[in-house]
């Protein structure tokens, strides 16, 4: 537990994979925190997180997360995994308060303070206020009014999962474990790996085989569906709010531009609707914090999926935070400017890279 210190409570707004970390992080460092998140409780559906496989830092708390996020033995993991598994430890964590169905309209903070306050007109008062709220962070807005939003790539990736056991065997089986695998064509590129399935099995069809097909071809749609204004991203597209024609188009389109395994699964996906459509954003912060407020992740870096890099980067930041804390463990304003100090260059270059992909791949 920490000694005596000025500041003891922190909100999270958002409490996805990055928000997930960072109120674990803290409370195992004895602060009490509150994670609020808009969404339900339900896992997501998303395709896989390819993870670091670079040597430990000797951060503590580094070696506890990545443990957690892999299981301690796999460098490509189904995000539903990382998330149950994140939140499961969340739940066992006394000092974590984690609210779900909460959308913060409004963030704030004074010379002592830091709240947010939700569309239901509730305040979440604490001594400082991570926001780790995604691509459409309201606390981005916040810190960075002048450049609040971010920008469409000019493309969007179709991600799901499907269980290995409605596959062909003969397919499947020769496919190794955690490995991705990389195919393009004039229908875009498509990324799939093999996975941890269900209760974690690892043996041939036991397995999830995760897929992330980047599609340019579909710009013009996704305005007509209200899915960009403007060139700013307003939501993906899930389940049944993608249009019969589109999936008739998708399935042609695979059918017609992937081998016959790769749209064995690309099938069953969209014949199932179990899809998600996700245009992808890009951001290149200017700052990461102010006075009591900083943000991590999507909110303050977001990149292109083809890196792998969001996942990993958001661990990243939840270090730094961490490291600036003990830095200056009686003044979290400091520790927060040590954290930007630390992180926006290096967040930066990353952005920039993943820029000059989307700029070669979604503006064509």
């Amino acid at each position: 537990m920490m000694s005596q210190q000025q500041f003891e409570h922190a909100i999270i707004v958002g409490g996805s994979l990055g928000g997930l970390m960072m109120g674990l992080a803290l409370s195992r460092s004895g602060y009490a925190v509150t994670i609020l998140e808009r969404a339900d409780s339900s896992l997501r559906n998303g395709a896989f997180i390819r993870l670091h496989t670079k040597p430990y830092s000797n951060s503590e708390i580094e070696r506890e997360l990545r443990h957690l996020a892999s299981n301690g033995n796999n460098n490509v993991e189904a995000w539903s995994a990382i998330q149950e598994r994140l939140l499961n430890a969340v739940a066992k964590e006394p000092g974590i308060t984690l609210q779900h169905h909460t959308r913060i309209v409004s963030i704030g903070q004074n010379e002592s303070s830091a709240w947010a306050t939700s569309e239901k007109e509730q305040t979440f008062k604490g001594d400082f206020l991570i926001g780790a709220d995604g691509y459409r962070s309201i606390v981005r807005r916040y810190l960075s009014p002048d450049k609040p939003f971010a920008d469409y790539a000019g493309y969007l990736v179709w991600v799901g999962k499907v269980d290995e056991k409605l596959l062909p065997k003969k397919d499947w089986k020769k496919r190794q474990l955690s490995n991705a695998y990389f195919n393009d064509s004039a229908a875009g590129t498509l990324t799939t790996a093999v996975m941890p399935g269900i209760e974690g099995g690892t043996n041939p069809g036991q397995r999830w085989i995760g897929f992330c097909w980047f599609d340019h071809s579909h710009n013009q749609l996704l305005s007509e569906l209200g899915v960009l204004k403007d060139g700013i991203t307003q939501h993906s597209l899930y389940g049944e709010a993608i249009p019969v024609s589109l999936l008739e188009e998708l399935s042609q389109t695979s059918q017609a531009h992937w081998s016959k395994e790769d749209d064995a699964i690309l099938q069953i996906a969209i014949k199932d609707r179990s899809l998600i459509g996700a245009p992808v954003n890009e951001y290149i912060p200017n700052i990461l914090s102010k006075g009591r407020i900083a943000m991590i992740g999507d909110a303050a870096h977001t990149m292109s999926p083809m890196s792998g890099a969001g996942f990993n980067d958001s661990l990243d930041d939840t270090v730094a935070i961490m490291d600036a804390i003990k830095k200056y463990p009686n003044s979290i304003i400091n520790a927060l400017s040590e954290y930007q100090t630390r992180r926006l260059d290096v967040v930066r270059q990353d952005a920039l890279a993943g820029q000059g992909f989307n700029r070669s791949f979604g503006r064509l």
